[in-house]
């Protein structure tokens, strides 16, 4: 794990990002709302809005990268986008690479997110949705102190089968 690194991705990480992106809604439908045939039509620089900038410091994508520099993982946090909501950070996107999973690099991009959100100090918290059937995801998530407040059932619907999404949110 020691030759696991977790920074903030650049203009220059998004094709890297894209390809772990698609691989991610490809092989786990069910674990995201976004779907594999729409989104792997898009641009990787149609990820761009999700990276930090001067402008926009208080949202960031992550990446977990190997020691030769391949994106295993990431994550982002968006703020609300209303400015009665900036202080709820969303998280979201979280996924890492199939051959990378069981590793522990999902436990370090949580935990570098969640540092981020805590050091930025304008989030009073943050909220996650997770399919409800991922058991071994929502465990993660409530070992870094997330709790569920709410369940929505047929949430999204995968080749005729309805999953739940699970309702998680932290107090900063």
């Amino acid at each position: 794990m020691n030759d696991i690194q977790i920074r903030p991705l650049s203009l220059s990480d998004l094709p890297a990002y894209k390809a772990l992106r698609d691989a991610a809604l490809h092989d786990s439908p069910e674990a995201f709302t976004s779907d594999y045939a729409t989104e792997r039509l898009l641009s990787a620089e149609r990820f761009a809005h999700r990276l930090a900038s001067a402008d926009r410091p208080s949202q960031g994508l992550w990446g977990a990268f190997d020691a030769n520099g391949q994106l295993l993982g990431s994550i982002a946090l968006e703020p609300g986008s209303r400015l009665q909501q900036r202080h709820i950070g969303t998280v979201l996107g979280m996924f890492v690479a199939r051959a990378a999973q069981g590793q522990g690099i999902a436990s370090l991009l949580v935990a570098d997110c969640l540092d981020f959100a805590r050091a930025y100090g304008h989030f009073d918290q943050l909220i996650l949705t997770v399919t409800a059937s991922n058991s071994h995801v929502v465990r993660l998530y409530e070992r870094a102190g997330f709790t569920r407040y709410g369940l929505l059932p047929h949430a999204t619907c995968v080749d005729g089968v309805f999953h739940d999404k699970l309702l998680m949110r932290l107090p900063l």
